[in-house]
């Protein structure tokens, strides 16, 4: 898969629609997009947008894409997941979520497991919708929040960008 092709069309859409970019790169994360949304969270900000409403459109996208995400899983299944992944990362994915629970959800967020497997995984196996979409929202917040501090910190004027 060339990735080069997501990142390109997700620099344009932040450059060129600002907002609404980071927002529809956050709606698409959970779905199928396998860059993080993080990379075009800081581009955001370092064209100018507000770092505050940046992190607002980020994890608002997020979390609707992953209500779609979770809405498509559970009606569709392993059927439509097989389509756009293979087996042994969904397999993968149903292992940790057995595993770890609703905390994994907010683990993934920081390790190599594509946030969008998690979400597929979550809605293949029923995981309940409430605890599922308050994991989603704080994982979301907290790793959005890490790409902008650097830019909220007194120590901005000391970053090299």
């Amino acid at each position: 898969m060339d990735f080069e092709i997501f990142k390109d069309v997700g620099l344009n859409l932040v450059k060129e629609y600002g907002y609404l970019g980071i927002f529809l790169i956050g709606l698409s994360e959970p779905i199928f997009q396998p860059i993080p949304t993080e990379i075009f969270i800081i581009s955001g900000v370092l064209l100018g947008l507000d770092w505050k409403l940046v992190l607002i459109v980020s994890t608002l996208g997020c979390n609707l894409g992953a209500i779609i995400t979770y809405c498509l899983a559970t009606k569709y299944g392993e059927k439509l997941a097989l389509r756009l992944f293979d087996e042994e990362k969904l397999k993968k994915g149903e292992k940790f979520l057995k595993k770890w629970g609703v905390m994994g959800v907010i683990v993934v967020s920081f390790t190599p497991i594509p946030f969008e497997i998690i979400c597929w995984v979550c809605g293949m196996f029923n995981m309940p919708f409430e605890k599922y979409m308050v994991a989603v929202f704080l994982s979301r917040m907290i790793k959005h929040g890490l790409a902008v501090l650097p830019f909220v910190l007194p120590i901005k004027n000391y970053l090299p960008f």
